[in-house]
């Protein structure tokens, strides 16, 4: 084959793919699904970390002072389930289980004399803590998305020096949701220790995503600060 009927076999081959690219195009503009180029190359959207953990031995403590969780494993499960995250997105080099923690806070903890956190995290070795408060673990509907819903309060501190490192006032709020929930499963207690552990599984994740850049949701949780 010639030069000159290479190059214009080339140039049809490169007009047909600009062709088909046009075309792929204004069928997803017609379909109100047009994507940035930038959408398809680089993947969707990442949402920032809202706050950068300091590289240190970290703890999940998990409080339930208002007793939404109806068994501590729970509260293991969401503790585990932040670390686990934490350690593999690479934000903190160790943690240490909450269910050490939980461990330690019964053995330490009396009503007469509550033991403080910074007792608990200097006991265990930590160096900071992720403190988790438990606001509401429902069952039996969220307010808005209709499944079962978690909010959490978010603090963190550090112990080495005593003080607190994010947020600088109040606390921060995280919200999880499951959907397509069988509903048939509330119905029986296997049910309701399967939906239990899963919802407290969501929330450790959604709370771990505070402190590393991660794909934007558009349905789920919400986001906000607590007084």
């Amino acid at each position: 084959m010639n030069r000159s009927r290479q190059e214009f076999f080339t140039t049809q081959l490169r007009a047909n793919a600009v062709l088909v690219m046009c075309a792929a195009l204004l069928f997803l503009a017609g379909c109100n699904y047009l994507l940035p180029a930038s959408y398809i190359i680089e993947g969707p959207p990442k949402a920032p970390a809202a706050f950068q953990l300091p590289s240190k031995r970290t703890v999940v403590i998990v409080d339930d002072k208002i007793n939404r969780m109806s068994r501590v494993a729970l509260r293991v499960g969401v503790g585990d389930s932040v670390g686990t995250n934490l350690l593999e997105n690479d934000v903190v080099p160790e943690t240490i289980t909450t269910r050490d923690a939980v461990a330690l806070i019964r053995r330490m903890d009396t009503a007469a004399k509550p033991v403080s956190i910074q007792r608990i995290c200097e006991s265990l070795g930590a160096e900071q803590v992720v403190y988790v408060e438990i606001d509401e673990f429902n069952l039996s509907g969220g307010r808005e998305e209709g499944g079962p819903e978690a909010v959490a309060l978010i603090k963190v501190l550090d112990i080495t020096n005593g003080s607190r490192l994010w947020p600088t006032a109040g606390s921060q709020a995280v919200q999880s949701s499951l959907q397509d929930i069988n509903p048939s499963l509330i119905s029986t207690s296997a049910g309701r220790r399967e939906i239990e552990d899963k919802l407290a599984e969501k929330l450790g994740e959604d709370i771990a995503k505070l402190f590393y850049a991660h794909e934007r949701r558009e349905l789920g949780g919400r986001l906000g600060v607590k007084k």
